[in-house]
C-alpha cells in the first residue's frame, strides 16, 4: 500500500489506517479481533488508532500485536473515559491526563506511546492547563508525538457535537501539536474548507475519521440520534449513486477522501476481515479521476454550502 510523509513527524503512514473502536467490543471474541488486527498489518496497514473509551481495544492491541510493534504506529487518546455500555465521561484535568497516559502505556504494553491525542477539545477553562500537560509528557519522552481529535465548528455542529466558543482551527494555530484527527467524507465535506487548509499550513499530520460516514447509506430507516441520523438524511438527499457512476459506493467514498492532497491517513473501522481486504483493495486503486472529485465537491457545495 502507498505510504506518505506524516506531517512534520518524520513518520510515513499507510493511506489507510485501522480505527480500532469496534475491536474493543466485548461481544466480539478475542480470537476474531486477533485475526483482524494481524490481518491489518499483513495487508500493509501501519497505523492504528485507539482510545481508553473503546472498551478492550487498547488491551487487545497490546496483547495481540506487541510482538509486531516495529511494524506500526499506534495513536491513543485521553480526556474521554468509560465506554458506551457503562457511560462515557470527560476529564481533562492534569491528574486525569497523566493517569490516563499511564493506563494506556500499561494496556498497550509500551514504555513510550507513539501519538497521544486529546479525544475532543478540553473545555475553555482547562484549555491552557491541558495543553501544558500534553506538551509536558512529550518533553519527558513518555510520548513521541501529541495531537488532537476534534472537528471544525460546522462539522462538529452537523455531527450533533457543537464546540461552542472553541474553533478547532484557531486552537491548532495556538497550540501547534504534531497531528490532528477530524471528520471528512463525501457526506460531511466541511473540513475541506474550515480545517484542512490550516493543518496543511502548519504541517500537521492529518488523520481522517469516519471516511465512510459509518456507511449510513446502507440503512433503510433513519438511525436514532443526530450522529448517524443527520448523515443518513444527507445521504438520501445527495445523488450518491449518480456521483459514483458504476463504482461501488464504498469504493467511491473512500477514494474520494484519499483524493484530497491534505489527507495523510484515513481510518477504516471495520471488524470484518472481508471488508478490511476490500477497503485496502479500493485504496490501492489510488485517487479518483479529477472530474469525479470536482463533481462531488460541486454537488456538496450547491446543496449545503461552505
Amino acid at each position: 500500500m502507498e505510504r506518505r510523509p506524516f506531517g512534520r513527524t518524520g513518520l510515513e503512514v499507510s493511506r489507510v489506517g485501522l480505527g480500532a473502536a469496534q475491536h474493543g467490543r466485548s461481544d466480539v471474541s478475542d480470537g476474531h479481533v486477533e485475526r483482524v488486527l494481524n490481518l491489518a498489518l499483513d495487508l500493509g496497514i501501519n497505523f492504528i488508532d485507539t482510545a481508553p473509551s473503546y472498551g478492550r481495544s487498547e488491551e487487545r492491541i497490546g496483547r495481540f500485536l506487541s510482538h509486531r510493534k516495529d511494524e506500526f504506529t499506534v495513536a491513543t487518546k485521553c480526556g474521554c473515559y468509560g465506554d458506551l455500555t457503562r457511560g462515557e465521561y470527560v476529564d481533562y484535568s492534569r491528574k486525569a491526563i497523566l493517569e490516563g497516559l499511564e493506563g494506556s502505556r500499561r494496556r498497550l504494553k509500551l514504555d513510550v506511546i507513539d501519538i497521544f491525542q486529546f479525544h475532543g477539545l478540553p473545555p475553555p477553562e482547562l484549555l491552557e492547563e491541558a495543553f501544558e500537560v500534553l506538551f509536558e509528557v512529550k518533553e519527558k519522552g513518555l510520548v513521541r508525538f501529541v495531537g488532537v481529535s476534534a472537528d471544525g465548528p460546522r462539522a462538529a455542529a452537523f455531527a450533533g457535537k457543537p464546540t461552542g466558543e472553541l474553533d478547532a482551527g484557531e486552537v491548532a494555530r495556538r497550540w501547534r501539536v504534531d497531528t490532528w484527527q477530524f471528520t471528512y467524507n463525501i457526506i460531511s465535506q466541511e473540513a475541506a474548507w474550515e480545517l484542512i487548509p490550516v493543518l496543511r499550513e502548519l504541517s500537521m499530520g492529518t488523520i481522517v475519521k469516519r471516511p465512510l460516514s459509518n456507511v449510513v447509506w446502507r440503512f433503510e430507516e433513519r438511525p436514532e440520534g443526530d450522529f448517524l441520523g443527520r448523515p443518513w438524511e444527507r445521504a438520501r438527499e445527495m445523488p450518491l449513486g449518480e456521483l459514483a457512476r458504476d463504482m461501488p459506493l464504498t469504493e467511491f467514498a473512500l477514494r474520494f477522501v484519499l483524493s484530497h492532497p491534505g489527507v495523510d491517513v484515513a481510518l477504516v473501522g471495520t471488524i470484518s476481515e472481508e471488508h478490511l481486504r476490500e477497503d485496502v483493495r479500493y485504496a490501492e486503486k489510488g485517487p479518483l479521476p479529477e472530474e469525479m472529485v470536482r463533481r462531488a465537491k460541486d454537488t456538496f457545495l450547491s446543496m449545503f454550502g461552505t
